[in-house]
Formats: structure tokens, C-alpha cells, sequence
């Protein structure tokens, strides 16, 4: 018996968990900075610094970067900004993973807020969800095939799976410098500077991956005695190497803006109204291709005993890769409003089901609002939610989907008439959908010289189908085959026999001279 053996290398879901912490930290001004009358705003940002699987945990560091503008008790420019760095160190519980294997943390600001304690001291807190996901790339090792055995029957079956080649992380910067309209008040401070990255098209060549996307800025000011904003868009090019990769190879980006540092600069007139920047983005590229293959997953001898060992393995095949964009528009009654420095925002997804053909995804646009206020031209925040609801048709019904959503909020634009603020944004959804299938296969073999004793079986059996009977099955049981039962029945449709519909089975002997 020669066997023919496969190695297919599969990637297996092992644990997700999410958990919040809740970040504080107090942030006492030095004595070049003005005293406190008022906070206008506080935002930050999350960096995962690094993280690492030990057994049945992760562990996480990260830094949260807070960021606040508040108005002094000075007369002249009274808006400032404060920053300040707060470590973490937190631990993801996941029941079952261990070091050998692969894992992913992603984070959320949920809220983050400032308290002014006396004109000195601001107490500052963050609510950051962490989630945690953790995937072991297997090898496993099945039988394709089997020759020079008489009487052996095989049953194969056609997988579908993904072929995992690997994950590629690198980082790409982006330098950029720019100079703000003539009309435009000269640079005083920059109080706020928000970044994001967005993936527009990716190709992959041999060994090698192209993403090619935006960088979008926005910055608000002091300048001029007055808030200003300012708003611009850069291409972006990255390349990543990975070995082994062709043009049939598939992939997921995932893209974070994970720092953003700037300089002012004079024009020729003096004037500070040239922004310099350096942006670092991460980006993540999981490579995988669909790989068909054909396993024996049950064999048998109709004249030898043959000892089988199986095992079940577990398989992700991907069943569409969608990419949806859809424009989110909504008008917010606003009043006394003078005008609109910025407005700011993100996309969560809250939930996501599986109905019938389509896939329902719900969630939240979270957007800040900057604006001054017409009486007391008093700088003001505002906090609004805009939930959304996608709905989308895919090509073929799934029992039990794996379904993935990455969101971002793109594009997002706003005009103010009328106190009535006007938001149009684009949410884009990359929605992966996958099938978990667990298959029992063939793992060992053992041919035996023990024949299987048929002189005590009646010349003819008269089989009753029974409910979920296989024409393998019955062949199987009775060390014939299913050529023989069809030929003997004249069966037509071999795939589908019918509860109590009766079988003939003849009895064969091979007899040795």
C-alpha cells in the first residue's frame, strides 16, 4: 500500500474577548502656563505599544495621549493647549491560547473627559475598550491518495479553505508640507490636529503588495484672535515585501494613523502659515489565497480488514469579500451659532446578523462639533450620535456565517445654514464572510491480512432505506460496492434514495483456485 500524503495549512479562530479600562490621571500646569478659567475640549489618542500571548492571557501596554484646550483668564490669547502621556498596562483573559500562537489588539476610545480641579490642576480620564483576538496557523497533514491496493474503495471529498501565507506588518511615513490660504490668519497655535488613513486600492505582484490611499488632515488654530480650520488630503503609497506571494494572492489591509508630528514655518512674508508634517502609519496586511483540494475521508476493503484512525480538522473558507460604501446624511438643529470650526467623527459597528441573504449591520457614527456660539462668542463642544443601518445581499445562503466588519468614517463634510448643520460623511464597510468547517478525515492506515468472512451470508439481502442512508454507507456495511447496488437496482439518482424505498444486495464470493 502506497500512500500519498498532503499538507494543508490552515488558520483556526482560538479566542476573542474584549475588556475596558478606565484611565486617570491628574495633570498639574508648570509656571509658564496660564492659569485654568475653563476646558473647552478634551480628546486624546490610544497606542497600542506592544502585546503578548502568555497562556490563556494577553498582555497589553499602551499609552493614551490626552490632549486639552482650555481658556485662560489672559487677554490675549486665551485658548491654549495641554498634553500629557498615561501608560497602561492591562491583561485580556482568553481561555485556552498559548504562546505559539498569533494574536491582534485593536482599541477604542469610548469617552475621555477633563475636570478642572482649581486653576492648576485638571483631572483627566479615559475610557479605552480593548479587543482581543488570537488565531493558530495549524499544518495538518491528510491522505490525497492511495495506490496498489485491490478491493479498496475510497470516498474523497472536495475543501475549499484558506491557504494562510502569512501576516506582513510595516510602517509607512508621510511627509507632507503645506501653505494656508493668503486670506487665512497666520499660525498662533495649533490647538487640535486630527489624521486618518484610508486605503483606496491595493494590488499584489509577485512578492510584493501595493496600498495606495489618503491621508486626510484636519487642524484647528489660534490665529488672528479667533479659532480658524483648515482641512487637506494627501496621497499615500506603501509597499509591502512578502515572500512567496503572487498576482492570485488575496489580502487584508488594515491601516492606523499611530503618530502625527508637525512644525510651523515662516513664508516669505514672514508669516507662519506653512505646516510641516510627519505621519507614521501602520499598516497590517494578512495574506491568504483559496486553495481547493481533494481528502480521502473514509476508505474500505470488500475482502480484507482494513483499521482506520480518523481525526477532525477545522477549516475557514472564504465565502465573499465585500467592500460597501454607503453616504450618511443628517441635518442637526443648532442654535446660535456663528460659525463652525470643525467637525470631527468615527464609525463603530453595535451589532451584525445573518438573515436569510442578507447580512444587517447596525451601528454609530460619533461625532464632536466645534463651534463658536453667536451671543457670547463663547467657544463651545458638541457631542452627537447618528445611528446607521446597512443591509446587504450576498450571493449564496451560508448556515452558520463568520462574519468580520471593519468600518470607517470617510469623507465626512458639513455646511451650516440657517442653524440647521448639515453632515454628509461616507461609511465604508469591509465585510468578510467565512465558513468554520469541521471535517472528519482519514489519518492512518493499517492493511491487515484478515479476510472478511461472507460464507454465512444470505445469497440475496433485501435492504429497507432508512432516513439520512448514504449509498456509501450501505455499500460499506456490506463490503460491496456502490457500482454493484446501482447496477443490480438500476438506480438513476444515486445521491438521493428514498426512506423505505428497498435495496437488493447480492452476495460475492471471491474464491481462490
Amino acid at each position: 500500500m502506497e500512500i500519498i500524503r498532503d499538507i494543508l495549512k490552515v488558520e483556526e479562530l482560538k479566542g476573542y474577548e474584549e475588556k475596558e479600562s478606565l484611565i486617570e490621571t491628574d495633570l498639574y500646569l508648570n509656571q509658564t502656563e496660564a492659569d485654568v478659567e475653563r476646558i473647552l475640549w478634551t480628546d486624546g489618542k490610544i497606542e497600542i505599544l506592544n502585546s503578548k500571548i502568555i497562556r490563556d492571557k494577553i498582555l497589553v501596554n499602551g499609552l493614551v495621549k490626552f490632549k486639552v484646550a482650555y481658556r485662560s483668564t489672559e487677554e490675549k490669547q486665551n485658548i491654549h493647549l495641554l498634553e500629557i502621556n498615561r501608560d497602561f498596562r492591562e491583561e485580556i483573559e482568553i481561555e485556552g491560547i498559548t504562546e505559539e500562537m498569533s494574536g491582534e489588539v485593536k482599541a477604542k476610545l469610548e469617552y475621555i473627559e477633563g475636570e478642572v480641579i482649581d486653576e492648576r490642576k485638571l483631572s483627566l480620564r479615559a475610557l479605552v475598550k480593548l479587543m482581543g483576538k488570537v488565531e493558530e496557523i495549524n499544518l495538518v497533514e491528510v491522505i490525497k491518495d492511495i495506490k496498489e491496493v485491490q478491493g479498496l474503495q475510497i470516498l474523497r471529498e472536495k475543501i475549499q479553505y484558506n491557504n494562510i501565507k502569512g501576516k506582513e506588518e510595516s510602517y509607512g511615513f508621510v511627509r507632507e508640507a503645506f501653505e494656508i490660504n493668503e486670506e487665512d490668519p497666520g499660525i498662533e497655535e495649533i490647538l487640535k490636529i486630527q489624521i486618518q488613513a484610508y486605503e483606496k486600492e491595493t494590488s499584489i505582484s509577485q512578492d510584493r503588495i501595493m496600498v495606495s490611499g489618503t491621508i486626510e488632515t484636519s487642524i484647528i488654530y489660534y490665529g488672528g484672535d479667533k479659532l480658524n480650520s483648515i482641512k487637506r488630503e494627501f496621497p499615500f503609497t506603501h509597499f509591502l515585501e512578502v515572500d512567496n506571494i503572487d498576482g492570485d494572492s488575496k489580502c487584508h489591509i488594515d491601516m492606523e494613523v499611530v503618530d502625527g508630528q508637525y512644525e510651523l514655518r515662516e513664508n516669505l512674508e514672514g508669516d507662519f502659515k506653512i505646516v510641516d508634517l510627519e505621519i507614521k502609519v501602520k499598516v497590517l496586511a494578512k495574506i491568504y489565497s483559496i486553495e481547493e483540494k481533494e481528502v480521502i475521508v473514509d476508505l474500505y476493503s470488500t475482502n480484507k480488514v482494513i483499521n482506520l484512525q480518523g481525526e477532525e480538522i477545522v477549516i475557514m473558507e472564504s465565502i465573499q469579500d465585500i467592500v460597501d460604501k454607503e453616504n450618511i446624511s443628517k441635518e442637526l438643529n443648532i442654535r446660535d451659532i456663528k460659525e463652525i470650526y470643525a467637525v470631527d467623527g468615527y464609525a463603530s459597528i453595535i451589532d451584525n446578523q445573518y438573515v436569510e441573504d442578507k447580512i444587517i449591520i447596525e451601528g454609530l457614527i460619533d461625532l464632536n462639533i466645534y463651534y463658536l456660539k453667536e451671543d457670547v462668542e463663547e467657544i463651545s463642544t458638541m457631542h452627537e450620535e447618528i445611528p446607521f443601518k446597512s443591509y446587504l445581499t450576498i450571493e449564496e445562503a451560508i448556515h452558520n456565517p463568520i462574519i468580520n466588519v471593519d468600518t470607517k468614517l470617510e469623507e465626512l463634510k458639513y455646511s451650516l445654514r440657517d442653524n440647521v448643520l448639515k453632515i454628509d460623511g461616507n461609511v465604508k464597510n469591509h465585510i468578510s464572510i467565512n465558513k468554520e468547517s469541521r471535517i472528519e478525515i482519514i489519518s492512518e492506515i493499517e492493511e491487515t491480512e484478515i479476510n472478511i468472512d461472507k460464507k454465512n451470508r444470505p445469497s440475496i439481502t433485501i435492504y429497507m432505506v432508512q432516513k439520512e442512508d448514504k449509498l456509501w454507507d450501505i455499500a460499506k456495511r456490506y463490503n460491496t460496492t456502490m457500482e454493484e447496488i446501482i447496477l443490480t437496482n438500476d438506480i438513476s439518482t444515486p445521491s438521493s434514495l428514498m426512506p423505505g424505498e428497498k435495496i437488493i444486495i447480492e452476495k460475492k464470493i471471491d474464491i481462490d483456485f
